[in-house]
């Protein structure tokens, strides 16, 4: 029947083969969009996966911290700051995957068990203030994953303004952004401990916290 219709009208066939075309186009670019979007699925995955082994690094790190002398303050400070500033630029990487890819269940517990790191370094970092005394400041940012558009603005502001900040005075700052609603216990606990009630909010030294966007004069004040 088919074949018939085809032969008494020529264009149908036209029409029937640049259908046919149409569709395997369609077809093969959408299996090639979700290959695509696999792998970057699973490059961030795999990214946050390789935090697994620094979380065990930065454990370590902290019963040393608790049992080394005074001596030692210097090298163990340095080491902290290198850690720190490796997490901090790995975490500006997988930033940018996650703006191009929905937040999946599996890139949701990765991240998770990345804001615990980064918690774990805060407390590594508080440890190392107090026991040796060093000046060097801490700048948490606590933000939250549920946004809108002016959330999205707010919290872009006060990203920028700390980004400057940390370029401007490198070791003198250990910035750690953290985010705040993923239901973790760890970080719900200090957040209570230093009153965060408002995303995004900065905490500096354990001392100040700062409320919403910031400018950056009044952010420098704290960390000069």
């Amino acid at each position: 029947m088919v074949y018939q219709i085809i032969k008494n009208y020529p264009r149908f066939r036209v029409f029937l083969d640049s259908l046919i075309i149409t569709i395997l186009i369609l077809i093969i670019g959408f299996f090639i969009g979700y290959y695509i979007e696999y792998l970057r699925t699973n490059s961030i995955v795999e990214n946050y996966k390789n935090f697994e082994i620094s979380a065990l690094d930065l454990k370590l790190q902290n019963y040393y911290y608790q049992i080394m002398d005074d001596a030692s303050c210097k090298q163990a400070i340095e080491q902290n700051f290198i850690f720190a500033d490796n997490i901090y630029k790995t975490g500006l990487d997988l930033e940018r995957y996650e703006n191009v890819n929905e937040l999946t269940k599996d890139i949701l517990l990765e991240k998770k068990r990345y804001v615990l790191l980064k918690t774990e370094l805060w407390l590594n970092s508080i440890l190392l203030k107090k026991k040796c005394n060093n000046p060097f400041h801490t700048v948490v940012y606590v933000y939250t994953q549920k946004t809108d558009t002016k959330k999205d603005a707010e919290q872009g502001a006060i990203s920028n303004v700390l980004k400057k900040i940390k370029e401007e005075n490198g070791n003198k700052i250990i910035l750690i952004p953290i985010a705040g609603d993923l239901g973790l216990d760890a970080v719900e606990m200090q957040m209570q401990i230093y009153n965060v009630t408002y995303f995004p909010s900065v905490i500096i030294d354990e001392k100040i916290v700062l409320k919403g966007f910031q400018k950056l004069e009044e952010i420098e004040k704290y960390v000069k």
